[in-house]
């Protein structure tokens, strides 16, 4: 019997002999468990013993997990695609969540199955034109809103200084950016204007850094795309980051003061340089020149909950302030497999309450 049992186990998931491949997946498991117990009455009968109680047996044995395997995966979908939308503009990018698909796509209906509704991939520039276009289709047919990209990380220019070939360069991926968003319909692009000289007034080299910025912004702002300027708390090609802090962003885009340069306001980097206490203060300070929002606890660069930053807060404050674009998940899961997607999903489940 137990033999049968489990032979009964693993063809359950073989399609029945001479049925075409198309139709094996309507075939109801109940085909399968009426087969084996079937088969079951006529070994009883030829073994001389009653094949009603043989039969019953059988059954018993097998049915608990013929059905387990039907209803299981059946479920597991089921409750992954029915997963309520997460009230905030979440957005995780590709490899973010464990065990997620290997397929670029896939992995962006997985994020949604999950209740994201947003989505952000730093290097989506530099990836297959056609791939692209195909982000951007999946994106509009399910409303979901995608990110920022990086349309430059300065290439170790010098805004401040960058001679002839430094505005070739920065300029030339300005004009590529244009080219990405009208296949994606993205419209913040994530911009590293660079390293800083230490021995150099700050002041000077924000002023001079705004003339090449200005230029920029000539390029994409008749496309509707605004340049976010990124402070890092690492350094960068050239030394150590132009901008470093929310306060440095702000004094880089009111010198610019045009619609298409604005802060992108990483709370893990103002965190990292010991603002951590001060977050929802700085912001406040610089919101009128807010574009886009990304998240990551300190230390560590993972999900909320795993270092010492108050998200619950900031989300808090993001809601009163009447943001609702994109919040890029910038950071990485803090455990593997189901559990890392678990722990992941339940921090943005607590802090978006």
């Amino acid at each position: 019997m137990r033999v049968l049992a489990i032979i009964s186990v693993l063809i359950v998931t073989m399609p029945p002999l001479f049925a075409d491949t198309e139709s094996t997946s309507q075939i109801s498991p109940r085909y399968y468990f009426g087969f084996f117990c079937k088969m079951s009455s006529l070994r009883s009968v030829k073994n001389g013993e009653s094949p009603i109680m043989n039969r019953r047996k059988f059954c018993s044995l097998t049915g608990t997990s013929l059905a387990g395997m039907a209803a299981g995966p059946a479920f597991a979908d089921h409750h992954a695609g029915d997963a309520k939308p997460f009230k905030a503009m979440f957005a995780p990018h590709s490899g973010l969540l464990p065990t997620g698909p290997k397929d670029y796509l896939d992995q962006m209906k997985f994020a949604y199955d999950h209740g994201f509704r947003s989505w952000e991939e730093n290097w989506l520039s530099r990836k297959d034109a056609k791939l692209c276009e195909k982000v951007g289709e999946f994106a509009k047919d399910k409303g979901i809103l995608l990110g920022v990209t990086v349309i430059t990380g300065g290439n170790g220019v010098k805004f401040w200084d960058p001679g002839e070939d430094g505005i070739k360069n920065i300029l030339a991926d300005m004009k590529k950016g244009v080219e990405h968003c009208k296949r994606t319909g993205q419209t913040n692009m994530t911009m590293i204007p660079g390293p800083r000289d230490p021995k150099m007034p700050y002041e000077e080299q924000i002023k001079k850094a705004a003339d090449l910025m200005k230029r920029c912004c000539d390029i994409v702002e008749e496309h509707g795309i605004i340049l976010a300027q990124e402070p890092l708390s690492h350094g960068v090609k050239g030394g150590p980051p132009l901008l470093r802090s929310f306060e440095d962003g702000y004094k880089l885009c009111t010198a610019v003061n045009r619609k298409s340069c604005k802060v992108l306001a990483d709370f893990f980097h103002e965190g990292q340089i010991g603002n951590g206490p001060k977050l929802i203060e700085n912001a406040e300070k610089i919101w009128d020149q807010v574009s886009y929002i990304q998240y990551g606890d300190s230390p560590g660069r993972k999900e909320p909950g795993t270092g010492k930053l108050d998200y619950v807060a900031v989300t808090k404050f993001l809601r009163k302030k009447g943001y609702t674009g994109p919040i890029g998940m910038e950071h990485g899961a803090s455990k593997k497999g189901k559990e890392g997607l678990d722990a992941l999903i339940s921090s943005y489940r607590k802090i978006d309450a």
